[in-house]
């Protein structure tokens, strides 16, 4: 009977849907976007993701969060874009997004480079970023999207469990083995990794 109410209500109040979207638009465009490294893909796959969310709405069931729903069918449809593209899904995007980062601007710095702070600790970030997105491709794409789902979109074990179907034992247990080895290759197992 819940389920029905809710169901309801997200079909017959357009400003409760409107508010649902809203509220979930940006977390789940996150998510994609960590997975395909393009903003265009991840745009198109976060609307579908909400596309088929409310042209099955008829079926949809609450048993936990709405977000861990839509955490299920973006996975679903990043693996379904992998699958039509036939490649491995960050390391073709790793470099696509270095290559989207652009070339510098040298007709500025003619009489050479002599870049100022705030462009090195750019520079600096950049190559962070590049080196953290290595050792995410180094994982595999169950590790890697354990490690998106728990520290770039903030989720809880639990929710993890609930996402990807495993158990909550399992899902600390495979995290903790993708954590090590991005300590391995991102500082030579010497990082210490908060728990939250």
């Amino acid at each position: 009977m819940f389920e029905n109410r809710v169901t309801d209500r997200i079909i017959y109040d357009r400003e409760y849907m409107d508010r649902l979207i809203r509220e979930n638009y940006e977390e789940i465009y996150k998510y994609c976007w960590r997975h395909v490294r393009q903003r265009e893909t991840a745009e198109d796959l976060t609307q579908e993701v909400f596309l088929r969310f409310l042209g099955n709405i008829d079926r949809y069931r609450e048993y936990g969060r709405l977000r861990n729903y839509l955490y299920v069918t973006a996975g679903n449809l990043i693996r379904d874009y992998y699958r039509k593209k036939k490649e491995l899904p960050m390391k073709d995007a790793a470099r696509e997004s270095v290559r989207s980062q652009g070339e510098p601007d040298y007709e500025k710095k003619e009489k050479g480079w002599a870049g100022s702070h705030e462009e090195s600790a750019e520079i600096e970030q950049t190559l962070e970023r590049i080196r953290i997105q290595t050792a995410l491709d180094g994982l595999s794409a169950e590790e890697r999207d354990l490690v998106i789902l728990r520290y770039y979109q903030g989720l809880k074990i639990r929710d993890i469990a609930a996402v990807t179907g495993a158990p909550a034992s399992t899902v600390r247990y495979r995290l903790k083995k993708a954590e090590d080895r991005l300590k391995r290759e991102l500082c030579g197992g010497e990082a210490n990794w908060t728990e939250n």
